[in-house]
């Protein structure tokens, strides 16, 4: 499913295993802790935006942001175990690194599927079956039953930028990380050479006292150069063992070079500013706008789609009622220091409670908190008031 199981196989005994971990798990490390910082760094983002229902008042005709059931369940509480913040980051997370999720919609509460499988129908409505479901304890529910596509909430990335540029790396880069761990480790460990006499001579396994072959030797001896550590070796009087290790040693700047280079790549792969992604952003820097613009708002926008999709219907819909991501929510606001950019949009018509909502602090509800008011002279006029010049 996801590019880190396409990652593993299965050995005899039917367990997965990670090929990248068993051959250089401290390489793995540095890319998996590059990606999953991307993937921290957009889940955590998106969870503390606020997520608003929008609905027409049929009496009034005009759309009006509401607080409903649905608006409960993907802002508080999504089901009985969960809060909404931990549920929508770990729907994001689980999105960003398996590349699809299911969301299903029990008794009008929320859950997010562990894993599940669905047919390929490509007219006919999808079913999903197998459907499993977990908490963060390794606890696990099937669902004894099968549900209809329009029954859930399927997202999936698509043909994205994220999967292309993964897969290519794990192809192309994957194995340049092996080559660079052992140029690393062999070039600081000694190598020898071992000169095998003309005749036989008879080798004992000074443990077991048992008679032993030269292929056992020769493995018992290169178990012992090889090891990372320092290790003492036992040769008989016959074989000489000379040391072939250049006096050259390499340091860790080729590794460094290496990490820096892939989480670039990953921050390029995700839309992600490096100024953001390293935590180094400035006051003159755009990289917040940036990073909404590119990293977030797509990935809000396929959230938005299913949930408008199933949890509104579709005479609703084309009343105007749909469920949107507030992103104003990302960006932290100085009240003293936008106190004049306040000033502007009140005089521009924006109500005091409006923009108290743009701060992020409740709204007062008071009747006068909703009036309009334009102070500027922003219209239009064809004759002044005097008999002056038109003015546009």
């Amino acid at each position: 499913m996801g590019f880190f199981k396409k990652l593993l196989f299965q050995n005899e005994k039917g367990e997965l295993i990670d090929i990248l971990t068993m051959a250089q798990s401290q390489k793995l490390a540095i890319k998996k802790n590059a990606i999953e910082h991307a993937i921290d760094l957009i889940a955590r983002t998106i969870s503390k935006c606020d997520i608003e229902y929008y609905m027409c008042n049929d009496s009034l005709k005009k759309i009006e942001k509401v607080k409903n059931k649905t608006y409960y369940r993907l802002n508080i509480r999504p089901n009985d175990n969960e809060i909404a913040t931990t549920f929508i980051y770990n729907a994001i997370s689980k999105l960003l690194k398996e590349e699809e999720i299911l969301i299903i919609n029990l008794n009008r509460k929320l859950y997010l599927a562990d894993s599940f499988n669905y047919d390929s129908k490509i007219i006919k409505e999808k079913r999903f079956e197998n459907v499993v479901l977990s908490d963060n304890k390794g606890n696990s529910f099937r669902l004894d039953r099968t549900f209809l596509s329009s029954e859930c909430i399927y997202l999936n990335l698509g043909v994205s930028k994220i999967k292309e540029c993964l897969d290519d790396y794990y192809k192309d880069i994957g194995k340049l990380i092996s080559i660079q761990n052992k140029k690393y480790i062999n070039s600081n460990i000694n190598k020898w050479r071992l000169d095998v006499p003309g005749t036989q001579a008879k080798l004992i396994d000074p443990k077991t006292n048992k008679e032993m072959d030269y292929k056992d030797y020769k493995q018992k001896i290169t178990e012992g150069l090889m090891d990372e550590e320092d290790a003492i070796v036992m040769l008989g009087k016959e074989f000489n063992l000379s040391k072939l290790t250049s006096e050259e040693k390499h340091n860790s700047d080729d590794l460094i070079k290496l990490q820096d280079k892939w989480e670039k790549e990953v921050a390029m792969a995700f839309n992600i500013p490096l100024d953001v992604f390293y935590g180094s952003k400035t006051d003159k820097s755009t990289g917040t706008n940036d990073f909404i613009t590119f990293a977030i708002t797509p990935i809000t926008s396929i959230f938005e789609d299913g949930f408008n999709s199933r949890l509104i219907t579709y005479d609703r819909i084309l009343k105007g009622d749909n469920i949107r991501f507030n992103k104003l929510n990302i960006k932290h606001f100085d009240i003293f220091d936008c106190a004049n950019s306040i000033d502007k949009l009140l005089s521009s018509g924006f109500s005091h409670d409006e923009n108290r909502y743009f701060l992020g602090i409740p709204e007062t509800g008071e009747e006068w908190a909703q009036r309009h008011h334009i102070t500027k002279n922003y219209e239009n006029v064809s004759v002044g008031n005097d008999g002056g010049d038109s003015m546009t």
